[in-house]
């Protein structure tokens, strides 16, 4: 074997194996960053480029990542999946601090799940009067069950139905009711404006942009699907 052939194939070695590396060590940096820009401990990523030895140009064709129990500033979300493409990146930020910086992005689409769990707990500690609600989701319709506190000292039970609605104009998530029972009977809104429509996410607090699509709600949680796209 000549000089030249050697060097052929030790090329080749190291272009195959930056081919299987490169992408692992690129992925677990954005998983990394996009722990950062959630809140959550459990992020796993993948980065697609090919050939993979471009990616240390800082341009990714795919970034994709599985996110799990997402703090917003007013609820946790159980589950974030993120699908972006173009994405263009500051590598060196990325590979030396693990931060994930955006210099581009073409689409970006996020779906989130929140549990009738997660929902329950965001009513019991952040609406004024509320206690001990539990919630049960459906589909197309939120109904909950609590005490509701009356003019600081009267306690009374009551239910109200609802749904969890996007808008877009607003970029926010809410829940809006519809139905307001007290003792299983339908009265008006003795609760007043405040659970009337309570806001759950601000999305533009949301990293990449987007904004709400469609909201589905089927048994025991909300499925929320937003992008980037106008």
């Amino acid at each position: 074997m000549n000089r030249f052939t050697r060097i052929i194939l030790f090329l080749v070695m190291v272009i195959a194996a930056v081919q299987m590396i490169l992408p692992k060590v690129v992925s677990d940096a954005v998983a990394q960053g996009l722990r950062e820009m959630t809140g959550s401990k459990q992020v796993t990523a993948k980065v697609d480029k090919s050939p993979a030895l471009l990616m240390l140009g800082g341009k990714f064709d795919r970034v994709t990542a599985e996110v799990s129990d997402v703090k917003t500033e007013k609820i946790t979300f159980r589950t974030m999946n993120i699908n972006l493409t173009d994405v263009d990146v500051d590598i060196k930020t990325l590979l030396t601090g693990r931060k994930l910086v955006l210099q581009k992005l073409g689409d970006a689409a996020i779906t989130a799940t929140l549990t009738q769990e997660e929902l329950a707990a965001f009513l019991n500690s952040s609406v004024k009067g509320v206690k001990n609600a539990v919630v049960s989701i459906h589909s197309g319709k939120v109904e909950v069950s609590s005490s509701l506190t009356l003019g600081g000292f009267a306690r009374v039970d009551v239910k109200f139905e609802g749904r969890i609605a996007g808008d877009r104009e607003q970029q926010r998530i809410t829940f809006v009711t519809d139905r307001f029972l007290l003792n299983n009977t339908p009265v008006g809104n003795i609760g007043g404006s405040l659970l009337t429509e309570v806001p759950l996410v601000d999305l533009k607090k949301l990293p990449f942009g987007v904004n709400v699509r469609d909201v589905v709600m089927e048994d025991g949680q909300v499925i929320i699907y937003t992008d980037n796209r106008e």
